[in-house]
C-alpha cells in the first residue's frame, strides 16, 4: 500500500461546495477525497449541496487506478443531489480526462479556462472572488 498522494481543500457553502485539488493523485489520494467530501456533505441537510465548483490550477494529473475509483465514486454524484459541476483553471489534458468521467452522467458539467471566465456566467459567487 502506498501513502496518499494530492492534496486538497474543501469548502461548503450549500448549496455550493468547491474543492482545490494540488499536485498528483494516486488511489489512496482520491480515497481520501472521496472520504473528504462525503464528510463535508454529512454536515449539511442531505441534497443542499448542489453545485461543486473544482479549481485544477495547481493539478496535476492522476494515476490509472486513481481514475477508475473517481469514475466509482462520481457514478453515484446523482443521488447525492449534484445538478451541475464546474472545472476552473482547466488544462486540455484535465479537461479530456473529466469528460470521459462524466460522459454517462445527467450532471451538467461545465469547463472554464479561469476564474474570470467563470465569473462572467456566475458574478455573484464571492468564495471565488475572494479565496481563488
Amino acid at each position: 500500500m502506498f501513502g496518499a498522494h494530492g492534496e486538497f481543500q474543501i469548502c461548503s457553502q450549500p448549496p455550493n461546495m468547491y474543492l482545490k485539488l494540488k499536485g498528483s493523485f494516486n488511489n489512496e489520494g482520491i480515497t481520501l477525497l472521496t472520504s473528504g467530501v462525503i464528510q463535508e456533505l454529512s454536515t449539511h441537510p442531505k441534497n443542499t449541496i448542489k453545485y461543486v465548483i473544482v479549481n485544477l490550477g495547481e493539478f496535476e494529473l492522476l494515476t490509472l487506478d486513481s481514475l477508475d475509483s473517481l469514475e466509482a465514486y462520481f457514478a453515484g454524484v446523482k443521488e447525492r443531489g449534484y445538478q451541475r459541476v464546474d472545472y476552473l483553471n482547466i488544462n486540455i489534458v484535465a479537461k479530456n480526462m473529466f469528460e470521459r468521467i462524466w460522459k454517462n452522467s445527467d450532471v451538467e458539467v461545465n469547463f472554464y479556462k479561469d476564474n474570470e471566465s467563470y465569473l462572467l456566467v456566475h458574478p455573484n459567487d464571492n468564495y471565488i472572488k475572494q479565496n481563488w
